[in-house]
C-alpha cells in the first residue's frame, strides 16, 4: 500500500479515491510518480539537467588538456604514437578500420559506465584527448582551441561525446540510485543507456569511416 509522500499516511485502497483523507495532497499525482520511479531514480527535468552539465563538463576537461603546457619533446612523442595510428588505419581496409574506432570508443564508453571508477576513467580519457590536441598545437604552431574546435564540425565528433555524456551521467544516477536502494530498476535503464551508446557510436564509426576514406 502507498503512503502520501506529504504527510506520510497510509493511502486508501479505494481506486476512486483522488485526494489523501488527511492533506488533501493529489493521489493520481503520487501513484503516477510512484510508477515512474519504478524504473529509474530522478524525474525525467533532473536527467536531462545532470546530462547537459555532464556535456559541458566533458568538453571543459579536454579543454582543458587542450591548453596544457607541454614540452616539445613530449608533443612529439604524441605526435609519433598518433603517427603509427594513421599508419596502421591506412594500410587496413573498411571494416578493421571500422572495428579499430568502434572498438577503441566503445571499451572507453563502457569503462565510464562503472559507478566511481567510470567518471574517474572520463576525466583521464578526455584530459589525454585534450593532450593531443596541445601537440597538434604545438607542431603545427596553430591554437588548441582552434584545432579543438574545428573537430565539431565532423557530427562523429558529436556522437562520441553524446556516447561519453549518457555513460558517465548513468554513472552517477547509478551511485544515487544504490543511496536511494533502487539499484536494481536503475540497472534496466543502465542496459538500455549501453544498447544506445553502442548504437550511436557505431553509426560515428561508420561515419568517420567513410570520411577517412574519402580523403
Amino acid at each position: 500500500m502507498s503512503h502520501c509522500p506529504k504527510c506520510g499516511i497510509r493511502l486508501p485502497e479505494d481506486e476512486d479515491a483522488r485526494f489523501c483523507p488527511n492533506c488533501g495532497a493529489p493521489i493520481s499525482r503520487i501513484i503516477k510518480s510512484r510508477e515512474a520511479e519504478i524504473y529509474w531514480t530522478g524525474s525525467l527535468k533532473s536527467r536531462v539537467l545532470v546530462f547537459l552539465v555532464v556535456f559541458i563538463l566533458c568538453i571543459g576537461i579536454t579543454l582543458i588538456g587542450a591548453l596544457t603546457r607541454i614540452e616539445r619533446s613530449e608533443a612529439n612523442e604524441i605526435m609519433q604514437e598518433m603517427s603509427k595510428l594513421e599508419d596502421v588505419i591506412k594500410s587496413s581496409d573498411a571494416q578493421i578500420i571500422l572495428a579499430i574506432i568502434f572498438g577503441n570508443n566503445l571499451l572507453h564508453t563502457l569503462i565510464m559506465f562503472i559507478p566511481i571508477a567510470g567518471p574517474c576513467w572520463g576525466t583521464y580519457v578526455l584530459y589525454n584527448t585534450g593532450k593531443v590536441f596541445a601537440a597538434y598545437s604545438i607542431i603545427s604552431d596553430a591554437g588548441p582551441v582552434t584545432l579543438f574546435s574545428t573537430v565539431f564540425i565532423l557530427p562523429f565528433a558529436w556522437m562520441e561525446y553524446l556516447s561519453y555524456t549518457l555513460a558517465i551521467s548513468e554513472s552517477l544516477w547509478m551511485i544515487y540510485a544504490a543511496i536511494k536502494r533502487n539499484f536494481r530498476n536503475e540497472i534496466i535503464v543502465a542496459t538500455v543507456t549501453i544498447v544506445l551508446c553502442n548504437v550511436i557510436l557505431l553509426l560515428a564509426a561508420l561515419v568517420e569511416v567513410a570520411l577517412t576514406l574519402s580523403f
